[in-house]
């Protein structure tokens, strides 16, 4: 039975891709980069900092301060965001999971700075025990660490934890790491991708906690 739920922060607790990758658009404008819809999705789930390795070689860039490029696109994301309200089926579901004192955690590639301010913005710091960011390991998706550092800072075993993720590379993590995996379907992802995931979601309407008991 399911002891633990961790959340992947982009694209499950927030939509926010689509503000990403444009404040990634608007810092690399010098460098005249635009990115399709097939390059976004083969970066889902990626840190920024394996991100920016793949431009410099692609683009042939130099670009070294991940995090000086992390403040310019987390602060142009946060005014294209300022109207953004939390999901009220999310809302719902933490609430769920609340009262039956279910322990929830985040791991997310974001960087720290920007993933406690995303939850603050968002208000819904209070629901989770343990954030760990690309800041705090030394792997990232689809290596588990992040998850598994997660599970390790709620003291429960990775065996009862269940991840949810909207890229392919989380819900690889999530299984490498022993762990129950629901896949979030986005726009920019296909039901495919999730073949490994042991239940698929199109909204946070179509689960809970009834449904996280039973994995």
């Amino acid at each position: 039975m399911v002891n633990a739920v961790i959340f992947d922060m982009d694209g499950v607790l927030v939509d926010s891709n689509r503000y990403v990758w444009q404040s990634f658009e608007e810092v690399l404008k010098p460098y005249n980069i635009k990115f399709t819809k097939e390059e976004i999705r083969a970066q889902l789930g990626n840190s920024l900092k394996d991100i920016i390795a793949g431009w410099n070689k692609k683009y042939n860039l130099n670009l070294v301060d991940v995090d000086k490029f992390s403040r310019e696109a987390g602060e142009i994301q946060f005014k294209l965001m300022k109207n953004e309200k939390p999901d009220l089926f999310l809302i719902k579901f933490l609430e769920s999971l609340k009262k039956h004192n279910i322990p929830m955690g985040v791991g997310t590639s974001s960087k720290k700075w920007r993933a406690e301010k995303m939850l603050k913005v968002l208000k819904i710091e209070k629901y989770f025990s343990a954030l760990v960011t690309a800041d705090d390991v030394t792997e990232h998706k689809p290596n588990p660490h992040v998850f598994l550092e997660v599970a390790k800072r709620l003291s429960i075993n990775p065996i009862d934890c269940v991840v949810i993720e909207d890229a392919e590379s989380g819900i690889e993590a999530a299984k490498r790491g022993n762990m129950k995996a629901i896949g979030f379907l986005r726009e920019q992802n296909t039901r495919d991708e999730f073949k490994k995931a042991d239940l698929i979601i199109n909204s946070f309407s179509e689960i809970g906690y009834e449904d996280i008991r039973k994995l």
